[in-house]
């Protein structure tokens, strides 16, 4: 099973929430980078559930979500603890989720749930649904899927764009160049360093530092 990549964000007032600060950015790991599980509640409700990603916590986190969880159940944290042990992972409510956060493995596998979408007859049945699942379930799951490297917005399917995703990867684009260009403090404060920055990740325009003599003095005075 290769390591997954999604992360989430709860919103505000989730039972999670006295527990979030043992996970760094209270961000929690997941399994899936959508929605798979779907089980019956108590009142029949048909519930949509993620499941958190058991390889990826510490022990203190598998602890303080067994407990909390099984406050809301009002059961027992070593069954709670055992039981997802034995699925896999703890499950989460989807209501509980505010915003999704994810690598390679989260975008191409949202690809594979558009391109399923668009084909398969509308509305999805029953068995499309089955294999579909068992499809992802053997090869991402229990297989070793290794999904395609994503360096920049172009590697990522147009229809996941959005104008958030696009200004994340060029301040991506700049913190990697500015990194790799070892530049001084004074390279900085000067602005040499962003300038270059500039002029790679931005080719179709030409960047450079304006000095006070390029100014004419009525432009300065006035």
């Amino acid at each position: 099973m290769t390591k997954h990549d999604t992360w989430v964000t709860l919103i505000p007032g989730s039972p999670y929430e006295p527990i979030l600060d043992l996970f760094p950015h209270g961000m929690i790991p997941m399994r899936d980078p959508f929605p798979l599980e779907r089980v019956a509640a108590a009142s029949g409700e048909q519930v949509a559930l993620w499941t958190i990603d058991m390889e990826r916590l510490s022990s203190i986190q598998a602890n303080a979500l067994a407990q909390i969880i099984a406050r809301e159940l009002n059961a027992d944290p070593i069954e709670v603890a055992q039981e997802a042990t034995e699925q896999g992972g703890f499950s989460m409510r989807h209501g509980w989720i505010a915003s999704m956060h994810c690598g390679p493995e989260g975008f191409q596998r949202q690809k594979e749930l558009a391109d399923f979408f668009e084909t398969a007859p509308q509305p999805p049945s029953v068995r499309a649904w089955r294999e579909f699942y068992n499809s992802q379930h053997d090869r991402w799951i229990d297989g070793d899927e290794v999904p395609p490297p994503i360096n920049s917005i172009e590697d990522v399917d147009p229809r996941l764009r959005t104008p958030e995703l696009e200004k994340a990867f060029e301040m991506m684009q700049i913190n990697n160049a500015l990194a790799d260009g070892n530049y001084s403090v004074l390279d900085v404060l000067t602005g040499r360093a962003m300038v270059d920055v500039l002029n790679k990740t931005d080719p179709d325009h030409d960047y450079s530092l304006v000095g006070w003599d390029d100014f004419e003095d009525e432009e300065i005075y006035e």
